[in-house]
């Protein structure tokens, strides 16, 4: 059978630049799943990108596929003739269907039951006939991708397509995909010439398209961007600092990267480095450049076409405007003290049905205080640097914490919030602890972002989230596949990574009843039970991806029934006591006798309870791992309160031997049933000592 190399492109207006290597790369996968789901086999294929092309080679494909011979069952027969075997409608629309008189269709038995079948004979597909069809269910199944609409067309994409260039082998392939026009040509940098290519061969392709001054190759342009933004920073002896994220945004807003230095006034340095940041980086894509690691007036900046002075005044013209708009609003907010406007956050919204930002700032400060007064012993209690908690300190933090969302800077760019206030803060002499605790209680923003440093500051980001997540549940708008009001998902895993990263023991499921009392929306026991699920599958998430453990580690612990409330820190430390054993030869017998009291409890089917009657132990073994589970008892509570799963597991382990002779010798199921119960009852004891860290029986090998 003859192979053939595939080439595919699709030419459209600018693409998104941010993730575009994730939206390539799913569209890769599809057309690979739905090559092989086809049957149709090949060597490799590759992608690239550009901002207006996404390039696919298919290396190897076959030029034509044989389909085998096949059967297709049809309705049964009774149904297809009447009592007179006249053809009936079912039976003439089911030949109709595939072209054929039903006379010429079989009868097959099929598990006792006869029925219409058509046969479909053997018979070859050449690809060229088959492979728009594939490649078009590729690109419109590509999930979660914002699709537009444009002109008079009904099709759908990320960005609107203007051409499209089909070749197999070096013949072009006379098709449709998505409404549009396969040709054998495609298009030169449309920044420079946008000149029509004619392709005769595959292989010609990257040639034609590097003498356009285009690199398809999107890692070359990554490493073209570092090599002439280092070497513009060695020149000028500025620091060696590139952003890795921006360097992979800026490849793919090009065809090829042409590097360019531009200045702002040296009076702009002044304004917040988050300002500076958000104008220069995060709207303009240009790199901020530091010097001794201190922001300096310069920027560096990506073109699609070779660098002139008019492209760096027109660069440095954008700039401008914006830093002096910033300056405006600072000075305007500085001149009006937003830290004795408490009130004016009555008419700020946070949520239609969960009230103002006001509301929710008074509902922060009783969670907040809530968690600061707690202790180890109501089974809410923090550790490590809560005891340095300032109660007056905490309060200010959030008394003061939504305000900047009253100042034209936030207004403007409500990117800016927390940061601002932090700089206001500043500004207005509040104490640094203060200030700084504005800024971090939003921390952490996003996965890459830091946690709070404070105590102070992370109660309240904690408490904050949970205002939130708790809300938006008890008010049923709830995280979905497509929607996440007020971004949930991102505030609850920052709740978790507070939580595990500080090290503080905090009953959760208390904390959530707690924010739902100060909601005061008593009568969404549901909702606050889905919430508490919701919390479950994000821990097991974490501890799956962030921590790489085994799922049936994790599972034995989060879902274990003996944890009536979910305590993430307490939970960490046990599924590192269990994975430290789980492949430990010394701990191989502990885990084997669990599975084997927790099966033969699961088969009894009488009412247990972990007391036990001493008069009732009849056989020695009994006896002897009753006195056993008594010796340790009192360790292992002591261990269980201090948290040292460790040695929890360790002093348990001691109770094998015992476990074993019981097994040996002793019958569980004796003929009375007074003794029958204890003997299980006395298994259910050992089962809570093993469940009291994790549902050790559904730990595998």
């Amino acid at each position: 059978m003859t192979k053939k190399n595939l080439f595919f492109e699709i030419g459209t207006e600018d693409l998104p630049a941010k993730k575009l290597d994730i939206f390539s790369k799913k569209l890769l996968k599809n057309i690979e799943d739905n090559l092989i789901k086809s049957g149709i086999s090949f060597s490799s294929i590759k992608n690239y990108y550009t901002n207006i092309r996404l390039i696919f080679y298919i290396n190897d494909i076959d030029e034509e596929i044989i389909i085998g011979k096949k059967f297709i069952k049809g309705p049964p027969m009774e149904r297809c003739y009447d009592k007179n075997n006249k053809a009936t409608n079912t039976g003439l629309g089911f030949a109709k269907k595939y072209g054929v008189k039903i006379t010429e269709l079989e009868k097959k038995n099929i598990e006792g039951k006869e029925y219409l079948v058509y046969e479909k004979s053997e018979r070859k597909i050449k690809i060229k006939d088959i492979i728009a069809k594939i490649l078009e269910d590729s690109i419109d199944n590509i999930e979660d991708q914002k699709k537009m609409r444009w002109g008079d067309s009904s099709v759908t994409f990320i960005r609107p397509i203007r051409w499209m260039t089909l070749l197999l082998g070096d013949k072009h392939v006379p098709a449709r995909i998505m409404g549009v026009k396969c040709n054998e040509y495609t298009f030169g940098n449309k920044s420079i010439s946008n000149k029509k290519i004619k392709i005769g061969k595959i292989e010609d392709y990257k040639k034609f398209l590097e003498k356009e001054n285009i690199e398809i190759d999107q890692e070359k342009r990554k490493a073209l961007i570092k090599k002439q933004i280092n070497t513009i920073l060695l020149d000028y002896k500025f620091d060696q600092i590139i952003d890795d994220d921006l360097v992979d945004e800026v490849a793919s807003m090009v065809e090829y990267p042409y590097v360019f230095m531009g200045k702002f006034p040296e009076q702009y340095l002044n304004l917040p480095s988050e300002v500076l940041k958000y104008v220069i980086q995060d709207t303009q894509k240009y790199f901020l450049i530091y010097k001794n690691r201190k922001l300096v007036n310069f920027f560096i900046g990506i073109s699609n076409v070779k660098i002139n002075e008019n492209i760096i005044i027109g660069n440095e013209r954008v700039i401008n405007p914006r830093l002096d708009d910033a300056q405006f609003f600072i000075s305007k907010d500085l001149t009006s003290n937003i830290f004795e406007k408490q009130d004016l956050l009555k008419k700020v919204i946070f949520h239609k049905k969960l009230g103002s930002m006001y509301d929710k700032v008074q509902r922060i400060k009783k969670l907040s205080l809530n968690l600061k007064q707690q202790n180890c012993e109501n089974d809410l209690g923090i550790l490590l640097e809560l005891d340095n908690v300032n109660e007056k300190v905490l309060a200010q933090i959030v008394d003061f914490s939504k305000l900047d969302l009253l100042s034209n800077m936030v207004i403007e760019i409500p990117k800016l919030q927390g940061y601002m206030g932090c700089y206001y803060a500043r500004k207005k002499n509040i104490l640094e602890e203060i200030a700084l605790g504005i800024k971090d209680h939003y921390a952490p923003r996003h996965s890459e972002d830091n946690i709070p440093n404070g105590g102070n500051a992370a109660i309240v980001s904690i408490a904050d989230k949970v205002d939130t997540v708790v809300g938006m549940f008890l008010v049923n708008e709830k995280p979905t596949g497509t929607r996440d009001p007020l971004g949930i998902r991102r505030a609850t895993n920052g709740i978790l990574r507070i939580i595990l990263e500080k090290g503080y023991d905090i009953n959760l499921t208390q904390l959530l009843n707690i924010s739902c009392e100060i909601h005061g929306l008593h009568h969404k026991q549901q909702s606050l039970v889905d919430c508490y699920s919701y919390f479950n599958e994000k821990l097991i998430s974490i501890f799956k991806e962030n921590f790489t453990f085994k799922e049936n580690i994790i599972l034995s612990v989060v879902n274990n029934d003996h944890n009536k409330s979910i305590m993430p820190w307490s939970m960490l430390k046990k599924i590192e006591a269990i994975n430290n054993i789980v492949d430990d030869s010394d701990y191989l017998e502990l885990i084997a006798n669990a599975k084997r009291v927790a099966n033969i409890l699961k088969k009894s089917d009488l009412h247990l309870s972990s007391d036990i009657n001493e008069n009732l132990l009849r056989e020695l073994s009994e006896k002897i791992l009753y006195n056993a589970i008594n010796d340790i008892k009192d360790d292992l509570q002591t261990f269980l309160k201090d948290k040292n799963y460790a040695e929890y597991l360790k002093k348990l382990n001691t109770l094998n031997f015992s476990i074993k002779s019981f097994f040996d010798e002793v019958m569980i199921n004796a003929e009375e049933k007074d003794i029958k119960l204890n003997r299980l009852s006395l298994l259910e004891l050992i089962n809570n000592y093993y469940n009291n860290l994790a549902n050790i029986a559904i730990i595998g090998h």
